[in-house]
């Protein structure tokens, strides 16, 4: 037995120590997207370029807590293939590190660079799209990155 310092903690006693691993989410790949047009009529032009289905999920992406709060929308493809998420609302940005992003479209499942560059170069030919960029996750330093993977 140690003897008290007068700081509370006995000397010669062992601090145990334990080592916390928080889950990061695996590597995944994912567009941003640049247009003008709101999330509706966007979802809409992909299902139709794409021949997919997206819908509104009803779990948005909500950041902040209270008044303010920051709501982002979702759509969803059944499987969950695709995902195209908000990244701006009124005043705040999911992803500050990209403002000039509007939208992202997550890939799910394992990463391919190859399918998901075909991808990119299908949906620039939309003209209401300004720009479409390739992201990987592990590639953007921002703590809401993983709030993409749903």
């Amino acid at each position: 037995m140690g003897t008290d310092n007068g700081k509370g903690v006995k000397e010669n006693d062992k601090i145990t120590r334990h080592t916390i691993f928080s889950a990061e989410p695996a590597e995944f790949l994912f567009l941003g997207i640049v247009t003008p047009e709101p999330d509706y009529r966007l979802s809409v032009m992909l299902n139709r370029q794409l021949g997919i289905s997206l819908q509104h999920n009803n779990n948005d992406i909500i950041t902040g807590s209270g008044d303010n709060a920051a709501h982002f929308s979702v759509f969803t493809t059944s499987p969950a293939i695709l995902s195209l998420i908000s990244n701006r609302t009124p005043g705040s940005f999911l992803i500050r590190k990209l403002k000039t992003i509007d939208y992202f479209l997550v890939i799910n499942g394992v990463p391919d660079r190859t399918k998901a560059d075909n991808l990119a170069a299908l949906i620039r030919k939309n003209p209401d799209i300004t720009a479409v960029f390739v992201f990987n996750s592990t590639g953007i330093n921002d703590r809401n990155t993983k709030l993409l993977v749903q």
